[in-house]
């Protein structure tokens, strides 16, 4: 509540002051929020849909009114109010939005130029979602953060945060753990996951990254993280670099150039 001093806000109770902003990033923040896919997102659904919030709501307010149903930190539940928050907090306190302040100090020192982020109708970014990249600028993120956070020589984001993030904060029900906006899938693989099977995923004792795109049903939705355990991680066996294989190496450098560029409905014949 120290982020929002000027606001009057409801249903304040010893679990609301108690909430912290480690708690948005674990997912943890205690809201009466119906917002997992089970729900359909009825909990954002509801507030981005009621008539009088259409266009000139104000959603901080709405988010930071809700009522408590349980004590901060105490229980994982998917809610996307608590991303949204952390970039209503990010703009007032940087006076930019998520989007600028990302191109700033991590799409641009990483060469990631081709990108948007929604934003609702007050000019914050959604923070929860509609985040668009392409894939090669997807395995970026996750090269960064195989590396510990530095790119280029440069240090982009401390090595302490990557491995605070990356770790186990809470457990849940979809996957063994959930870090600081990282699921853990296991303990040598942690994963961001987006909406119909977006997915970064970084295995560290094996210096490898893997990135998948798709339109997923919820019910595929763990297939990737399911090649990643079963099939590519247990491929990963040789102790040395392998001999090049450059007929091999052109074909992949073809079909990587040309997804990029193609529309995913358009691929499977490619």
């Amino acid at each position: 509540m120290d982020f929002f001093p000027k606001r009057v806000v409801n249903n304040v109770d010893n679990k609301k002051k108690s909430l912290k902003l480690e708690n948005l990033l674990t997912m943890t923040s205690g809201f009466e929020c119906s917002d997992p896919f089970l729900y359909l997102q009825s909990g954002m659904m509801n507030m981005i849909l009621d008539a009088n919030l259409r266009m000139s709501a104000d959603w901080t307010q709405y988010i930071v009114d809700l009522p408590m149903t349980e004590s901060p930190g105490t229980r994982f539940r998917y809610c996307n109010f608590d991303p949204f928050l952390l970039s209503v907090i990010i703009q007032d306190r940087t006076g930019m939005d998520a989007l600028a302040f990302a191109k700033k100090h991590l799409f641009g020192p990483l060469g990631i130029t081709d990108v948007g982020w929604g934003s609702n109708p007050q000019g914050i970014t959604l923070g929860y979602g509609e985040l668009f990249m392409r894939p090669q600028d997807m395995a970026k993120i996750g090269f960064l953060y195989l590396n510990r956070g530095l790119w280029d020589e440069k240090q982009i984001i401390s090595s302490r945060w990557i491995n605070v993030s990356t770790e186990k904060h809470i457990d849940t029900e979809l996957l063994p753990g959930y870090g600081y906006n990282w699921w853990v899938v296991s303990p040598g693989i942690y994963t961001a996951a987006g909406n119909k099977g977006q997915f970064i995923m970084v295995a560290p004792e094996e210096n490898l990254v893997a990135v998948f795109t798709g339109r997923l049903s919820p019910k595929e939705f763990f297939i990737p993280l399911d090649f990643m355990k079963s099939y590519i991680v247990a491929a990963v066996k040789a102790e040395a670099p392998l001999l090049s294989n450059q007929e091999a190496g052109k074909i992949l450098n073809t079909k990587s150039k040309e997804w990029q560029n193609i529309d995913p409905s358009d691929q499977t014949n490619n």
